[in-house]
């Protein structure tokens, strides 16, 4: 049961990040700022402000005790959630998928625009990502597809075209130009 209860944390936690990303990051909340009295709006505006932060500059990321401090309010509610619903064992084993996948998300995503991918998965995760950037209405999954499939989100870019602004260190050379190995993947444009 407890294995169960934490595969189920890893695809809430992936849940979670599709709708976060969505519906919150890109969804109409910013034109309620005046209901800031409201704490969920509150930290919805503040997500979505600093994400589309992120989008202006993608080497730009909330501060880590930021996304520390959301953290340490969410898990714990979540796990004691599932504590009630599924006991205390399944429950711990549920906030422990959804933490340890949120912490793995936090990672990737960073490493998305900071680092060149060192295997497929990687490669297929910049491209799915960085194309999202390029198009925000797609791809809001950005470690997994499965929710961007299952919604119709998912869009593939073959190549992606970033701006010249949004291409991240890894992937041009001194020049500006797109690195060979890179080449069938993207294309910088705006130069």
């Amino acid at each position: 049961m407890i294995v169960v209860a934490l595969v189920a944390g890893i695809l809430a936690w992936s849940l979670t990040e599709y709708g976060l990303h969505r519906f919150v990051g890109h969804g109409p909340l910013r034109k309620r700022r005046r209901l800031w009295f409201l704490a969920p709006t509150a930290l919805f505006v503040l997500f979505q402000e600093e994400h589309l932060a992120h989008h202006r500059d993608p080497l730009y990321f909330a501060p880590t005790w930021k996304k520390a401090l959301a953290a340490a309010a969410l898990v714990p509610v979540i796990g004691s959630l599932a504590a009630l619903v599924v006991g205390p064992g399944a429950g711990l084993g549920f906030g422990t998928g959804y933490a340890l996948t949120y912490l793995a998300y936090e990672v990737l995503h960073r490493r998305i625009h900071t680092h060149p991918p060192a295997n497929a998965y990687f490669a297929w995760m910049r491209r799915h990502h960085l194309h999202h950037h390029v198009r925000a209405a797609t791809n809001h999954g950005v470690t997994s597809p499965l929710w961007d499939v299952a919604f119709a989100t998912r869009e593939v870019a073959e190549p992606v075209s970033l701006h010249v602004k949004l291409a991240p260190k890894w992937l041009t050379d001194e020049s500006g130009a797109v690195r060979p190995e890179f080449a069938r993947d993207y294309r910088v444009v705006g130069r």
